[in-house]
């Protein structure tokens, strides 16, 4: 799995808690690569990236 954590920053660091192009890439990123990976059966790397979906949620004040 790619490593997120250079391009990313808690929302507390985001203008006004919005979040920065690369961020919001980030996010999409990891729930595509979830669900393409649901799709072609490959479970293991879905929930990796499922786990990833919600750790980057959470650093941006998304998920409680």
């Amino acid at each position: 799995m790619r490593s997120t954590s250079s391009g990313t920053r808690t929302a507390r660091g985001a203008q006004a808690g919005r979040l920065s192009p690369t961020e919001r890439s980030a996010l999409n990123q990891a729930l595509a690569k979830a669900l393409a990976f649901r799709d072609a059966g490959k479970m293991e790397e879905a929930r990796e990236w499922a786990a990833e979906l919600v750790r980057l949620l959470r650093a941006h004040d998304l998920l409680a």
